[in-house]
């Protein structure tokens, strides 16, 4: 019997040069990693409580103690990615997690700041609509979920550049499309600077280790 409802947290193997290059060309690699283990322990707190079904699936080696740690802690299943791009490898998390859930959504793991509601919010509008989406404001999304696989959305996009989510909204159109609130991801440095400001307005419970991780780099 198929699970209600799944959250696909797409993440990185933790490796030092591999993970927020761009926050790495501004810190150094070591302060590029602790921020993003911390985006992803906040992201996977967040995706824990939402969902019937809890998947880290993950680029790179998944032979990491830390890794597994993480995905123990938060009551997740540790998963590989498929190859291929990132198009290629959405695709194929999305439709292997379909058969196992009658809905499903994959966020990224750079968005520790996300209001729980948004993520509750995208299981609530699948019941009545085919695919949701929350849009980021670097162009891209920072979640995707839907009730059935979706090829046509994952293929010939050029991901990484702001035309990501124009692209896929123009492959929805006459669609069932449930639209999230727009957030940011937290890939360059004035996207810390941005956090950094949000986090003072947001209750002390919010993101804790990417508050901590930011502290310690003396940003907060």
């Amino acid at each position: 019997m198929k699970a209600a409802t799944s959250r696909v947290v797409f993440a990185r193997a933790l490796e030092r040069g591999k993970v927020k290059t761009r926050l790495a060309a501004h810190l150094g690699e070591a302060a590029a990693l602790a921020l993003y283990r911390a985006f992803l322990d906040d992201t996977c707190a967040l995706a824990a409580g939402a969902a019937e079904r809890r998947v880290l699936a993950v680029a790179g080696a998944l032979d990491d103690p830390e890794l597994a740690a993480l995905a123990h802690r938060h009551r997740m299943e540790l998963v590989a990615q498929a190859e291929g791009d990132l198009g290629a490898r959405l695709d194929r998390a999305l439709s292997s997690e379909l058969e196992r859930a009658e809905r499903v959504c994959v966020i990224g793991s750079d968005a520790p700041t996300l209001p729980a509601a948004h993520l509750d919010e995208a299981f609530g509008r699948l019941a009545s609509c085919e695919v949701a989406l929350g849009p980021a404001t670097d162009g891209g999304y920072w979640l995707i979920g839907a009730t059935r696989p979706e090829p046509s959305l994952f293929s010939e996009i050029a991901w990484g550049t702001p035309a990501v989510l124009p692209q896929t909204l123009a492959r929805l159109a006459g669609r069932q499309v449930a639209l999230l609130p727009f957030h940011y991801d937290l890939d360059e440095p004035s996207d810390l600077a941005l956090a950094c400001a949000h986090l003072r307005h947001l209750p002390f419970s919010t993101a804790p280790e990417t508050r901590r991780a930011l502290a310690a780099l003396g940003l907060l």
